[in-house]
């Protein structure tokens, strides 16, 4: 016990163990001022680079960017595998039918006779073939997707 106060009497000095100076080593000596010119920095800079952002995509500079692939390549897929989204809320299979012609670009064969006793709700994001054999599933048809 003796080795521990002389430890202390030796390393003493007065304020050492006072609470706002050990505030003041562990925030750093800036402060509060410090912080809140931080924070008004960073606000400026998002307003900023969001201010630049909005004014490229007005002016249509991204719409200028060639695209990753070049354009033999984008064109290799099939019409039928080319992934969209379609919606329908209780549409008859003729509508879907035409709809699925306008997104796609395909041709969609083999309806059964009376279609339009069909109906179907369904938000779809996929390529043609699945989806035709998605409504085939739901609806018990075999309907055949072509190119067009």
């Amino acid at each position: 016990m003796d080795k521990d106060i002389r430890f202390i009497a030796r390393h003493y000095r007065k304020g050492l163990f006072a609470v706002e100076p050990a505030l003041r080593r562990i925030k750093g000596t800036k402060g509060l001022w410090w912080t809140r010119t931080r924070i008004a920095a960073a606000c400026t800079a998002a307003a900023i680079l969001t201010a630049t952002a909005a004014v490229f995509i007005h002016n249509g500079y991204f719409s200028t960017i060639e695209p990753a692939m070049p354009e033999t390549e984008q064109n290799t897929l099939p019409t039928a595998e080319i992934v969209r989204v379609i919606d329908f809320e209780e549409a008859p299979l003729t509508r879907v039918v035409a709809k699925i012609r306008e997104v796609y670009g395909v041709e969609v064969t083999d309806l059964p006779e009376n279609p339009d006793s069909y109906v179907l709700s369904l938000h779809y994001e996929g390529s043609a073939l699945d989806l035709i054999e998605t409504i085939n599933d739901i609806l018990d048809t075999d309907m055949k997707v072509t190119e067009q």
